[in-house]
């Protein structure tokens, strides 16, 4: 037959080890919070001539853009570019809480090492 005593230290751990994987759990997932669509029309957005279709971007007007090395930029493949899981978007350490459009393309695009 158990002593109540040792009956009360197995709940005892039991229940701290249940406290410490809801713990765990809720420390992933409030670790990463909801990240906003950049708007075109967002004032960073602006100023990085961020556009949501890589294809419509003004070559005239951004350069880098243009020619057969141009043509293969996009932020799906940018250096600051961390699929999130979304559907077609992404992080970008450019846009600090905004997720971007991986077909996009902005000024500070950069090849992946």
């Amino acid at each position: 037959m158990k002593t109540p005593k040792r009956n009360n230290r197995r709940r005892f751990i039991r229940n701290v080890a249940l406290i410490a994987s809801t713990a765990a759990v809720a420390g992933k997932a409030g670790a990463q919070p909801a990240l906003v669509p950049l708007n075109e029309s967002d004032p960073l957005a602006i100023a990085l001539g961020y556009s949501e279709d890589a294809l419509t971007v003004d070559v005239a007007k951004y350069p880098k853009r243009s020619g057969e090395e141009g043509a293969k930029q996009f932020c799906s493949n940018c250096a600051l570019y961390k699929d999130n899981g979304s559907p077609g978007r992404g992080a970008c350490a450019a846009t600090p809480g905004k997720s971007v459009a991986g077909a996009g393309w902005c000024t500070v695009w950069a090849p992946k090492p």
